[in-house]
């Protein structure tokens, strides 16, 4: 699949994406919808990690984009990653579903309530539940950063990624974590690029 892509449509979610709060550089945000409209094999979209919602907006808007009726599934308990100061410090005076709903108006502010179904779990519940007959096109892996559980969620949902889809590693090398897991992959996944922050491997055909 080849499309141009406007800078005026990219400016154009770059204002939206940018009013949500989160650690999603512009150019990684840039990336994932790039990638999604121009060379995911299908329109089947998974992130795991969503918080607010900021890159679900980009990714969201690269699934609306590309126009051949696919979802963004955002995967999150909305309750934080116990294991980050940073989120048990935002989150101290939340109550338990608020920031759930913070993600659920940003992404109706956003206009595009229609391409995300969110699925309020852990990843590797969700991963359990998930059909094996919905191959993933993209798949970004922005979850809890802890390297045995960033390698939980590559181990749980990497077999559902189609051959020839691709998976995004956010904070590389930004944080350990992912940054040792990626020097672990099968062989039969390539890097084929790197974006602000983010790792990018093509799954191969056996």
């Amino acid at each position: 699949m080849t499309k141009v892509i406007a800078a005026q449509r990219l400016a154009e979610i770059e204002a939206v994406a940018s009013k949500v709060q989160g650690w999603l550089a512009n150019q990684a945000g840039r990336t994932l919808y790039q990638m999604i409209i121009q060379y995911s094999p299908n329109n089947t979209i998974v992130e795991l990690g969503a918080w607010k919602g900021r890159s679900t907006v980009w990714m969201a808007n690269g699934v609306k984009d590309r126009g051949d009726n696919g979802l963004l599934y955002s995967v999150d308990t909305w309750q934080g990653t116990q294991n980050e100061a940073v989120h048990k410090e935002m989150l101290k005076n939340y109550s338990d579903d608020q920031l759930f709903e913070e993600f659920l108006a940003n992404i109706n502010n956003a206009g595009i309530s229609e391409y995300v179904k969110p699925i309020r779990s852990t990843t590797i519940e969700a991963a359990k539940n998930w059909s094996l007959d919905k191959p993933i096109g993209l798949l970004l892996i922005d979850a809890d950063h802890e390297y045995k559980a960033a390698r939980k969620d590559f181990e749980y949902w990497s077999p559902m990624v189609a051959d020839e889809g691709f998976i995004v590693f956010d904070d590389v090398p930004a944080w350990p974590g992912p940054t040792k897991l990626i020097t672990q992959l099968p062989h039969w996944y390539e890097q084929v690029a790197v974006s602000q922050g983010q790792w990018i491997v093509q799954k191969r055909a056996f």
